[in-house]
């Protein structure tokens, strides 16, 4: 055998029988999550060959395979068939409903009053820096989401207290096209698992889209497409879309930054990342709108 390349964690190796992806991992718990995987026999789970600890550190190895030609056509739709493998439901209580929501509530009140307070700090000054005109400029756009997370929380609770029940599955954790490869006979593979766990569904579509959409402002039908390929599969329950939009939109990644803006006061980094955090706002409101547009059209049809 020799090492054909090496990056990061992971060595290319390449043998008389094929060519392997030697990998290690960063603690126990990654190699619990890939072993759970394994033994819950999910679909599309890549086979792996697992080796033993050595020098303090776990490693497993597998094919060395190539990424999807054209990902977009299946991925969501495999991604489905990974949640629906191991869905199962399970009873809550009004008790564990109402705590959600209480700590889910209160954090967007001081979400609001952050915001808030430092806007009226920023109006007082002579001159605002780049970073406070655009806190200031975007003001009512990021409260506006906020007002739009409170709405659907507060729906996603009375739901849940007709309800009583959640779905979980055991989700993948990193789900991105760079963690979907194929054979050369298109056999479809998810790799890199190594932080799956227990979770609702909509919990990979949530770390998805926030990948996704975290860039420049662009027309995201592809995402609304998207959606609606995982829901062929795996429809998503009414309380299960309002948690997702909610944790979706998100605001506190604006007191982040602000945090951190007064924390450090790198002017220009913490300008350019407010820009990349309003521009992804945009982009979920966005999809969100034409997702529920959809939704009513399909209703009304």
């Amino acid at each position: 055998m020799k090492t054909v390349q090496k990056q990061k964690n992971v060595e290319k190796w390449k043998t008389i029988k094929g060519t392997y992806a030697l990998k290690r991992m960063k603690s126990l718990a990654h190699w619990q999550a890939i072993d759970q995987a394994h033994r819950l026999r999910i679909p599309l789970a890549i086979p792996i060959y697992e080796t033993k600890k050595r020098d303090g550190q776990w490693y497993y190895m597998m094919p060395w395979l190539k990424e999807k030609t054209d990902p977009t056509s299946s991925f969501f739709h495999d991604l489905a068939r990974w949640h629906k493998h191991s869905l199962k439901e399970m009873q809550t209580t009004e008790t564990e409903i109402e705590r959600y929501y209480e700590e889910r509530k209160l954090s967007l009140e001081n979400a609001k009053k952050t915001l808030t307070h430092y806007i009226e700090t920023c109006e007082k000054q002579w001159y605002m820096s780049p970073f406070q005109l655009q806190c200031c400029t975007h003001f009512l756009d990021v409260m506006r989401a906020i007002a739009f997370s409170e709405h659907t929380l507060n729906e996603w609770r009375e739901r849940m207290r007709e309800k009583k029940t959640v779905r979980i599955c055991y989700i993948h954790g990193r789900p991105s096209f760079q963690h979907y490869v194929e054979r050369d006979d298109g056999t479809s593979y998810f790799i890199s698992f190594e932080q799956a766990r227990w979770a609702p569904p909509f919990h990979d579509l949530l770390l998805f889209f926030r990948q996704y959409l975290h860039t420049y402002p662009m027309i995201c039908d592809d995402a609304v497409h998207w959606l609606s390929q995982y829901e062929q599969t795996l429809a998503l329950e009414e309380d299960e879309r309002l948690l997702f939009f909610h944790l979706l939109v998100d605001p506190h990644r604006f007191v982040h930054l602000i945090h951190q803006y007064e924390q450090q006061r790198h002017h220009l980094q913490m300008t350019t990342a407010w820009q990349r955090a309003y521009w992804q706002m945009k982009n979920i409101e966005y999809v969100i709108g034409k997702w529920e547009e959809k939704e009513t059209n399909q209703i009304q049809s």
